[in-house]
């Protein structure tokens, strides 16, 4: 549930690549980098992580 007043949802405007390594023993990316921002005709292969 997301608490606040005057909250405006909207949908993610840019796409961007991100490498990294791995993952930490606390479950944050390992040696995260942009790669850069990918196109629209790109968000049919995006990969969302779980939220915690």
């Amino acid at each position: 549930m997301i608490r606040g007043k005057n909250l405006v949802l909207t949908a993610p405007a840019l796409i961007a690549e991100i490498e990294y390594r791995g993952w930490t023993h606390d479950g944050k990316l390992s040696h995260p980098s942009l790669k850069g921002l990918g196109d629209e005709a790109d968000a049919g292969d995006v990969y969302c992580l779980p939220e915690s």
